[in-house]
Protein backbone atom coordinates (compact mmCIF):
# COMPACT_ATOMS: atom_id res chain seq x y z
CA UNK A 1 0.00 0.00 0.00
CA UNK A 2 1.70 3.19 -1.03
CA UNK A 3 1.87 6.11 2.22
CA UNK A 4 -1.11 8.30 0.45
CA UNK A 5 -3.68 5.37 0.49
CA UNK A 6 -2.86 4.87 3.87
CA UNK A 7 -3.37 8.29 4.71
CA UNK A 8 -6.61 8.20 3.38
CA UNK A 9 -7.56 4.97 4.60
CA UNK A 10 -6.46 6.45 7.81
CA UNK A 11 -8.67 9.51 7.72
CA UNK A 12 -11.65 7.42 6.97
CA UNK A 13 -11.29 5.03 9.46
CA UNK A 14 -10.78 7.59 11.49
CA UNK A 15 -13.78 9.68 10.41
CA UNK A 16 -15.93 6.02 11.17
CA UNK A 17 -14.73 5.59 14.21
CA UNK A 18 -15.31 9.28 15.23
CA UNK A 19 -18.89 9.05 13.62
CA UNK A 20 -19.54 5.53 16.06
CA UNK A 21 -18.37 7.00 19.08
CA UNK A 22 -20.77 10.47 18.73
CA UNK A 23 -23.36 8.38 17.55
CA UNK A 24 -23.26 6.59 20.98
CA UNK A 25 -22.49 9.49 22.95
CA UNK A 26 -25.48 11.07 21.43
CA UNK A 27 -28.02 7.97 21.90
CA UNK A 28 -26.93 7.23 25.60
CA UNK A 29 -27.75 11.35 26.29
CA UNK A 30 -30.91 11.07 24.75
CA UNK A 31 -32.13 7.86 26.29
CA UNK A 32 -31.00 9.29 29.44
CA UNK A 33 -33.00 12.39 28.98
CA UNK A 34 -36.22 10.64 27.43
CA UNK A 35 -36.18 8.35 30.88
CA UNK A 36 -36.34 11.38 32.84
CA UNK A 37 -40.42 12.75 32.71
CA UNK A 38 -41.23 16.30 33.73
CA UNK A 39 -43.62 15.90 37.16
CA UNK A 40 -46.77 16.05 36.28
CA UNK A 41 -46.80 13.45 33.24
CA UNK A 42 -47.36 10.52 35.41
CA UNK A 43 -50.08 7.83 35.02
CA UNK A 44 -52.35 7.24 38.35
CA UNK A 45 -51.75 2.80 38.66
CA UNK A 46 -54.83 1.43 39.59
CA UNK A 47 -54.55 -0.58 43.26
CA UNK A 48 -55.03 -4.61 41.63
CA UNK A 49 -54.89 -7.43 43.89
CA UNK A 50 -51.76 -9.07 43.27
CA UNK A 51 -53.51 -12.19 42.16
CA UNK A 52 -56.08 -10.85 40.08
CA UNK A 53 -52.82 -10.36 37.79
CA UNK A 54 -51.98 -13.59 37.38
CA UNK A 55 -55.04 -14.90 36.42
CA UNK A 56 -56.49 -14.20 33.17
CA UNK A 57 -60.16 -12.53 33.08
CA UNK A 58 -63.15 -14.28 33.59
CA UNK A 59 -64.23 -15.67 29.85
CA UNK A 60 -60.87 -15.29 28.35
CA UNK A 61 -60.00 -18.18 26.20
CA UNK A 62 -57.18 -18.54 24.33
CA UNK A 63 -55.58 -21.16 21.81
CA UNK A 64 -52.54 -21.77 19.87
CA UNK A 65 -52.18 -24.65 17.21
CA UNK A 66 -49.00 -25.33 16.06
CA UNK A 67 -48.67 -27.53 13.42
CA UNK A 68 -45.06 -29.22 12.00
CA UNK A 69 -44.88 -30.36 8.36
CA UNK A 70 -44.23 -34.07 7.91
CA UNK A 71 -40.27 -33.57 7.76
CA UNK A 72 -39.84 -30.63 10.09
CA UNK A 73 -36.32 -30.11 11.19
CA UNK A 74 -35.91 -26.94 13.92
CA UNK A 75 -33.97 -24.21 12.93
CA UNK A 76 -31.81 -24.74 15.69
CA UNK A 77 -31.10 -28.68 15.07
CA UNK A 78 -29.95 -27.43 11.55
CA UNK A 79 -27.42 -25.25 13.05
CA UNK A 80 -25.89 -27.69 15.47
CA UNK A 81 -26.02 -30.52 12.56
CA UNK A 82 -23.91 -27.60 10.22
CA UNK A 83 -21.60 -27.47 12.90
CA UNK A 84 -20.92 -30.51 13.86
CA UNK A 85 -20.57 -31.45 10.26
CA UNK A 86 -17.38 -28.96 9.94
CA UNK A 87 -16.24 -30.26 13.22
CA UNK A 88 -15.77 -33.36 12.73
CA UNK A 89 -19.06 -34.58 14.43
CA UNK A 90 -21.11 -37.32 13.59
CA UNK A 91 -23.61 -33.98 11.22
CA UNK A 92 -26.37 -35.12 9.99
CA UNK A 93 -28.16 -37.82 10.47
CA UNK A 94 -29.84 -39.06 7.63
Amino acid sequence: MRPDQATSWYRRMSVLYGLGAWTTVGSLFYLSRKKHKPPGDEVEQKDVPRNELLEPPKGFYLETIVTYKEDFVPVTDRIVNFFKSWTGGPGRES
